[in-house]
């Protein structure tokens, strides 16, 4: 029964390869056959081996390999920016370059089109934007293509809930680790912070903060809360106030949006 439904899950891939793909990111080759001259059957069957190379091009990613092979891809990306087009404006995002794992992680998925489009799931003014972990069906056949993994976290002392901040989520329960998610990030709206909050949390978690830090989470706010408990692993550099606007849209009692948050994410060149 499990081989059956693997290959009813593969054959729904396959499908989703063919409607929804886009030309962002990652080239996966689509033939297009002269319509007049070629048949439908035949243009659905070379359709079909293309999306089944696109499958195979790539490893299903897992907690043993992800390291691996997501260092090794991202060797040649041409960028570390990306626009996050959202309902509220334009955001433009870097990832940092000593936090390789999680920055490869979010590269590859925008380059596979995982967030072409997402939805934001979690909106709380004042703290968090939070999406990439839709439960639509596009989204979780793309996780069972791409692979179902989490990976180390990768905390420095240099990279801290800012507003504005990108960070990715993880679970708590059964996660000595810290492990984060490889799907689900956030972006931090934060609210302001005072040094007597930032001196409680030295004492509290052991956390140094230089001055400069202690500044900037005092003018710009953040969530300092969250310092080495998510791996941060990249900064906005524009669109804070749709940002902003995001953060005020309407939510239910599990800060899921009333209406829905699409965004989608490309690389900037």
């Amino acid at each position: 029964m499990k081989g059956i439904k693997r290959l009813q899950i593969g054959a729904q891939i396959i499908v989703l390869l063919l409607c929804s793909c886009e030309s962002d990111g990652l080239p996966f080759a689509s033939a297009e056959p002269d319509v007049e001259s070629s048949p439908i059957t035949s243009k659905a069957d070379s359709l079909a081996i293309e999306a089944k190379k696109a499958i195979l091009a790539f490893p299903a990613l897992t907690d043993d390999n992800c390291e691996r092979f997501l260092l090794d891809w991202v060797k040649e990306m041409p960028t570390s920016r990306f626009e996050l087009s959202t309902s509220k404006g334009q955001m433009v995002l870097e990832t940092f370059g000593d936090v390789p794992l999680h920055s490869a992680n979010f590269a590859y998925k925008v380059a596979r089109n995982y967030y072409a489009p997402s939805e934001f799931v979690r909106i709380v003014p004042d703290f968090v934007v939070q999406g990439g972990n839709s439960e639509d069906t596009r989204a979780q056949e793309l996780r069972w293509l791409i692979g179902k993994h989490t990976l180390p976290s990768e905390f420095h002392s240099n990279r801290l809930h800012f507003r504005g901040a990108l960070a990715m989520g993880r679970t708590y329960d059964g996660n000595p680790e810290k492990r984060s998610a490889s799907y689900d990030f956030y972006l931090v709206v934060g609210r302001k912070v005072t040094r007597s909050e930032l001196n409680r949390l030295e004492r509290e978690k052991g956390i140094s903060y230089t001055e400069a830090q202690k500044d900037r989470y005092v003018k710009e706010g953040g969530t300092p809360h969250l310092d080495f408990e998510h791996t941060v692993f990249g900064q906005m550099i524009s669109g804070f106030d749709a940002l902003g606007a995001l953060a005020e849209e309407p939510t239910d009692a599990s800060d899921w949006p009333l209406r829905r948050q699409e965004f989608r994410i490309k690389l900037a060149f």
